[in-house]
Formats: structure tokens, sequence, C-alpha cells
């Protein structure tokens, strides 16, 4: 995999502008200027972004956009160098050293749920309560159980057939609906395993306190609506500047805070927004991949979830005015529900993905990248690749 130290600029300049603390309107001047500089790093042939790797490119250029949008919200309507309070240390007030409040507003991109911060993000999981020792060790191995997982994920999409752009979605629904879960759950994994890794290594040195990582995703118990779903199983990382800027966009349309109708507007400004972040990935990939193939993919996925959101709020509110209170089994018929609306709309998000260029298959054609998997099962002799290619019939 290529390296891309580029990537980081716009992050680095979203810092120096919010150290400026541009006033307007050279905020909204400032907030352009980055998401022109995000297009050009996403869209540019002279400043590539290809790693080699579609999944990968895929990533980075949605976390791209998302420094765009978060810039908008953080330039325009956070003003973090005079409004955030980092609460952690039990000091709710802005530091009165310059320094010091410099050095917070440059953390603060770097921490997209502001754990510990006075805009933290709702719907976070309760804040670790164990002693310091048994978190670096539960924290430990946590990022080994993820890291694992990911490794063996990725396996399973390198050795399937069924991941080639060409067959993708050939096979029968239940089998596509396990590739689905797998080729998502690469996300879950990897995010799962740097975010442990990261907690067990900060808390050993002191640099935080255990209470300072919460769980990155919710439980899946949570997950019996497709709004809960999306508001506290899955991560909350697009929050902070997704509800914000829904709130101002829905004020500026005109709905009273408070109503139904500013309720919906902020519902599909944010699955908007969402869909508009990651067609970030679609960008990069369209510029790598041939026209045929479908290059705007991510768009109606997003939008989709808001309908779908839509219609579950519908009949919900019907149930309720027909007295059908929450129990055992309107819950697990919400189970029902969910599982059945990812597995419609979920495999053709990732087929779409495929056929654009998002895979993991390495673009140069060569040899997978060290497989810590592999590399384990090979030291006991056991060989991963000849038994997946006769499992998968490759």
């Amino acid at each position: 995999m290529r390296p891309l130290p580029h990537i980081q600029l716009p992050y680095l300049t979203l810092q120096i502008l919010l150290c400026l603390n541009p006033s307007p309107p050279w905020d909204l001047f400032s907030a352009l200027a980055l998401s022109l500089l995000c297009y050009l790093i996403i869209s540019s042939s002279v400043i590539k972004l290809d790693t080699g790797i579609g999944y990968v490119n895929y990533m980075l250029g949605s976390a791209t956009m998302t420094c765009a949008l978060d810039g908008f919200y953080l330039l325009l309507l956070g003003k973090p160098l005079t409004k955030f309070k980092y609460v952690g240390n039990g000091n709710g007030t802005v530091h009165k050293i310059w320094w010091k409040r410099f050095f917070d507003v440059i953390c603060v991109p770097q921490s997209p749920r502001a754990i510990g911060w006075s805009h933290q993000v709702k719907n976070i999981p309760p804040a670790p309560r164990q002693s310091r020792r048994s978190f670096i060790l539960r924290s430990a191995l946590r990022a080994a159980w993820y890291a694992a997982l990911f490794e063996t994920g990725r396996l399973y999409v390198w050795y399937n057939p069924a991941f080639s752009s060409a067959t993708i979605g050939g096979q029968g629904y239940v089998v596509h609906c396990i590739d689905t879960v797998v080729f998502i759950g690469l996300i879950y994994g990897a995010l799962n395993a740097v975010y442990f890794a990261m907690a067990a290594g900060s808390v050993a040195i002191g640099l935080f306190e255990p209470r300072m990582w919460p769980d990155m995703f919710g439980a899946l118990a949570d997950a019996y609506t497709i709004r809960r779903f999306w508001g506290r199983t899955w991560h909350q990382m697009l929050r902070r500047f997704l509800a914000p800027l829904g709130e101002a966009t829905s004020s500026a349309l005109g709905f009273k805070h408070g109503t139904l109708g500013s309720s919906c507007a902020q519902l599909y400004i944010a699955f908007f927004l969402s869909g508009l972040m990651h067609t970030g990935g679609d960008i990069v990939l369209s510029s790598h991949t041939p026209t045929a193939s479908r290059s705007f993919f991510s768009m109606p996925f997003f939008l989709l979830q808001a309908f779908a959101i839509t219609f579950e709020d519908m009949f919900i509110r019907i149930a309720g005015r027909l007295n059908v209170g929450g129990n055992l089994w309107t819950r697990v018929l919400g189970y029902v529900w969910v599982a059945a609306w990812f597995g419609w709309c979920a495999p053709e998000l990732v087929k779409n993905m495929v056929r654009a260029g998002g895979g993991i298959m390495n673009g140069d054609g060569n040899a997978m990248d060290s497989n810590l998997v592999q590399v384990m099962l090979g030291l006991l002799g056991f060989n991963v690749g000849e038994f997946a290619e006769s499992w998968f019939g490759a």
C-alpha cells in the first residue's frame, strides 16, 4: 500500500484556520477554501489519492470530505477557540493561557465524538469504570481480537471470487448477505482495533484516564429500529457536525425548532450530508475506474435510510395510537425489520462499491499484503491460501 503524506493537509489546514478564528465573512471564505482543497485532493490527477487498494481509497476520500463538512461546522458555528471547553479534567472553563487554548483547538478535529468536551455528542456508550490496569489489559485484548477479526475478514474477501468486480452479486441472496456483513465488518474491525490499541497505549503512559475511552460502537441489542441503529449502535463520529448543521439548515428553511417539520428536515439533511461525505469516496474511485462502472452510489443508500426512518416513525406513531406498547415481541419484530431492511439495501451498496473499484484487491495485481492470521497459522503449518482456494473453488 502506497503512503500518502498529503492526505493530512486538509486537517492541518483546518487546525490553522481554527487557531486564526476568522470572523465573518472570512469564516465562510475559509470554509469554502478548505472545501476546495479537499475536493482537489480527492479529484485531482496531479495530487492523486491512490494507495493502490480501492477500499482504502474510498475510506480516505470519505475522510477528506468529512474534513470539509466538519470545517463548515467548526468555522461557521462551533468557533472552538472561544466556545469549546475541555471538561475532562474537571475544568469547565476556556483556558486563559493562550497556548493552552490553541493546543485544545488543535485537538478538536482529532476528537470527532468530543469525549470530555463541553460539546460531547449524544448516545455515547457508558464510560469505562474499571481500574487502570484492568482497562489496559482488557483494551489490549480487545484490540488483538478485533485485529484478528479484521484480518480474517480480509482473507475471506481476498480469496472469495464473489468479490471480483465481474461476479459480485451473482450468488444467492443469503450468501450475498453474508459477504456483505463480512465486507462492512472490515471497517468495524479496523476501527475497533485501532481505537482499543490507542486506548490501551494512552492510558498506559498516563496521557488519559480510562473514562475517556468509551466504546466506539454501541450495543447491537439497541438496534431494534433503523433510527436506533444509526443513532446508537453505529459509531457516532459524524454526529458532531451532522446535528448542528442539520439544525442550522432547518432553521434557515423556516422550520420552528421542536416541531415535526423541523425533525423531518434535520433527518433528511443529516443523511444527505452523510451521503455527501461518502461521495468523497465515490469521487476517488471514479478517478481510478472506467466510466462504465457506477460512480456515485453512496448518496442513494444514505437517502434511503431517511425514507426508511420516516416510514418507521409513522408506523410506531400509529402503533402508539392503537395502544400497542413496547414489549419483547415488538422488539423481536423490530430486529426482524432492521435485518430485513439492511439485507435489502446494504448488499446493493457493497456490490456497487466493488464494481466501482472499491474492493481490497491490490490495483497492481500483486500478492496480498502480509496478513496476521495467515502468518500465525502458517507458523503452525496450516496453508490458509490453499484452504481458501479449495473452499471457494477458486
